[in-house]
């Protein structure tokens, strides 16, 4: 890498500094690309509000900053479970399905953007996993299909938004969980 009156050769490509602010004006036109993306799909910025065991399962909570719109969702055990450790950030002697999925984005140089919950269609919620990985200048995004509550629990290992369209959400009152069952406020 040599620096001569402002250009900046690397093993023959010759960058000078009106290109880096190029790709630098680039990145930016991108990322208000996505957010305008995002207002215009009617995406709300969600959190997990908490888990209910309901015995086979789970009932998951999810609600919008403001605390007034709601998303209730049953969910496996196992996933309930692998969302509950992601929030808790509880150690595993070795990594479970989550952990091993996160581990293996993260070693190929990849990061979960976001995720989004878009549709209920027949009773069942459908999720994208929104990737992407860094190469140079740019960023490579993919998209994959998901089940919401996978989604959730890998956007929570990688501390990562999680989005859903706003004609899931409903005004609703929270299900006080019976003395039996333990409600996760996470």
């Amino acid at each position: 890498c040599k620096i001569n009156k402002g250009i900046i050769q690397i093993k023959n490509n010759t960058f000078n500094h009106i290109d880096k602010f190029k790709v630098s004006i680039l990145r930016q036109f991108f990322m208000l690309y996505n957010f305008g993306m995002l207002f215009l799909l009617n995406l709300v910025e969600v959190e997990v509000h908490g888990l209910l065991n309901i015995g086979d399962g789970y009932l998951i909570v999810l609600s919008d900053k403001s605390q007034m719109k709601f998303l209730t969702m049953t969910i496996g055990k196992n996933e309930g479970e692998a969302i509950i450790i992601a929030k808790e950030n509880i150690e595993t002697p070795r990594p479970l399905t989550h952990e091993l999925t996160t581990n293996i984005i993260k070693n190929l140089d990849g990061n979960i953007e976001y995720i989004e919950i878009y549709d209920l269609k027949e009773g069942v919620y459908y999720a994208k996993i929104h990737l992407t990985r860094k190469f140079l200048f740019f960023k490579d995004k993919r998209v994959i299909d998901s089940r919401p509550s996978d989604a959730i629990a890998l956007a929570l290992r990688f501390k990562s938004k999680i989005y859903v369209n706003e004609k899931l959400l409903e005004n609703i009152e929270i299900p006080k969980p019976k003395k039996k069952e333990k409600f996760f406020d996470i």
